[in-house]
């Protein structure tokens, strides 16, 4: 593919689902102001992204919008009213696409929802999973910004996996919402233990766009975590021709995170060395439609006076991205201040 070496979308999440991955800025933005996220969306975009993707739309099953109290639940109360409103709003003022989470681990309100996804399958997850998108697009489906629905469970191509994915789109959400685009990020391509039974499972997915996580950020090791995101592009690569038949655009989902253990032993993400990130981008700008990344938000964002997150070392991240723009002829980020925006 023809396309620019450099990270053009990002996840994003108005609250996040795992506290300890993300300790650096889920607790901040939880009392944000509407300022502060459409500052976030203004300084995503101001640094060449022209996509986010919410990762889910509610937390715990409650929905960050109203109005649809009775299919999905009582809204979540956070500083800002309406903060999915205000990333769309800004969203359509700066001509970005945005696509919303549908969900995440069905409603994650329960031990077996936060799981590994092992049927039996209650039907509660796939029918409120179709409620949060019909809402989805009832709400925000006629807005300029709406690029489609983001399928928020991640597998790694297990077979039940695969049969969910199925199941979830071609009994549930397909024929509820039609031909609206839908992306997916599913584990790396690359550590499948049956790549024989990749093409077939990969026509049965459904989606739209895949955008495989590349496991980047799985080792802080930069050498093995490079060799893990060669091995899913050569996977990739390999299955192109049955992606390319069942009409997928591909995608490649950037980690920009390292892994530092808490106090109490969990994971917490940290900013990678911008050394991997950029090899990262590098290896797979060339073989995909687009270069999306885990993310902007907390890991790799300018610290601000209204964007006031980040884990240490984030802006530095954040600095070396925009030299390494600078270096290889990209345009230089926008100015536009979040300060006094």
């Amino acid at each position: 593919m023809d396309q620019p070496h450099r990270i053009t979308g990002s996840f994003f999440d108005l609250q996040h689902v795992n506290l300890w991955d993300a300790l650096y800025w889920t607790d901040e933005c939880r009392f944000w102001a509407e300022e502060s996220w459409r500052a976030l969306i203004r300084d995503m975009h101001g640094i060449g992204m022209d996509t986010a993707i919410l990762t889910g739309s509610a937390l715990w099953g409650r929905p960050f919008f109203s109005g649809y109290e009775d299919t999905i639940g009582v809204p979540l109360k956070m500083g800002c009213a309406h903060p999915l409103d205000a990333c769309a709003d800004e969203a359509d003022r700066l001509g970005m696409r945005l696509f919303f989470g549908i969900g995440m681990r069905g409603r994650v309100s329960q031990v077996r929802d936060y799981a590994g996804l092992e049927p039996p399958w209650p039907d509660e997850w796939f029918r409120w999973n179709t409620a949060m998108a019909e809402a989805l697009v009832d709400r925000y489906g006629s807005r300029p910004c709406f690029g489609g629905l983001y399928l928020s469970y991640e597998i790694s191509f297990l077979d039940y996996q695969v049969d969910l994915y199925e199941k979830l789109m071609g009994q549930w959400l397909r024929p509820a919402v039609g031909p609206v685009p839908i992306l997916a990020s599913p584990g790396s391509l690359g550590d499948v233990e049956d790549s024989a039974r990749l093409p077939s499972d990969l026509r049965r997915l459904g989606i739209d766009i895949l955008a495989c996580q590349d496991y980047g950020g799985r080792s802080n090791d930069v050498a093995q975590s490079l060799e893990t995101v060669r091995r899913n592009l050569e996977a990739l690569r390999l299955h192109r021709p049955v992606l390319d038949e069942a009409g997928v655009t591909l995608w490649t989902n950037c980690e920009v995170f390292s892994r530092q253990m808490g106090a109490d032993g969990r994971p917490i993400c940290i900013p990678a060395p911008i050394e991997r990130v950029t090899e990262q981008i590098r290896l797979q700008a060339p073989e995909v439609e687009k270069v999306i990344c885990y993310q902007y938000q907390g890991i790799m964002n300018r610290h601000t006076d209204l964007v006031n997150i980040g884990a240490p070392g984030a802006q530095k991240l954040y600095d070396d991205y925009v030299a390494y723009l600078s270096e290889i002829g990209a345009p230089s980020p926008a100015t536009e201040s979040s300060v006094t925006a």
